[in-house]
């Protein structure tokens, strides 16, 4: 996954996590459940965790790692080293 499809990624579930109606929030889960399923291998980003932990710092949105937790626990935690490493790195 190149960092152009990554980032469109985030900007779809930022739409939909700032949604304001139960609809939204609806959409948002399941996408976020869809792209964290490990036996959809074809379209899940766990393979790509350094690449979303880099667009989740530089879009600020760091807080999905709370929404991740519920779809994927392992893939969350992986992903939280992976943006303590690029803290530390000051990006």
């Amino acid at each position: 996954m190149n960092k152009q499809l990554m980032t469109n990624l985030v900007n779809t579930l930022t739409k939909y996590k700032d949604g304001t109606g139960a609809h939204d929030r609806a959409i948002f889960e399941t996408f976020l459940y869809g792209v964290f399923d490990e036996r959809n291998r074809r379209y899940t980003v766990v393979q790509h965790l350094p690449l979303l932990a880099e667009v989740l710092a530089e879009k600020k949105r760091v807080d999905f790692l709370d929404d991740i937790v519920f779809a994927n626990y392992n893939a969350a935690y992986e992903l939280d080293v992976h943006l303590r490493e690029l803290n530390n790195e000051g990006i």
